[in-house]
């Protein structure tokens, strides 16, 4: 008796699946509101001081001993590099509350 080889069937989508042009709208949203966020750090001035009284902290001033930072440019790069993580993170925070938001939104229209 002969064995018949499985054809793989083709799957349809499953509704979690994320497409490709909602990948790239999502990434330019991701990348819009972090730089959104980035630039109250520069225009803002309580943002502006917050940032300078975190740069300030013991902890932070670890990190340049982790790091082995020494120089002036050294630390200004941590802190903007710190500054970016942190929008960053607000950002897609923001994004996800955002995007659930507008699912339930539009499940409920359906």
């Amino acid at each position: 008796m002969r064995l018949k080889k499985a054809v793989p069937r083709p799957q349809a989508a499953s509704p979690r699946e994320i497409s490709v042009t909602e990948t790239l709208i999502r990434t330019a949203v991701l990348v819009a509101l972090t730089l959104a966020f980035a630039s109250v750090f520069r225009f803002w001035q309580p943002a502006i001081k917050a940032a300078q009284h975190i740069a300030g902290t013991s902890v932070w001033q670890e990190l340049y001993s982790l790091f082995h930072i020494e120089s002036g440019v050294g630390r200004e790069q941590l802190i903007l590099t710190g500054i970016m993580v942190a929008c960053f993170l607000l950002a897609l925070a923001v994004q996800s509350v955002g995007f659930l938001i507008f699912r339930k939104l539009r499940k409920n229209r359906a």
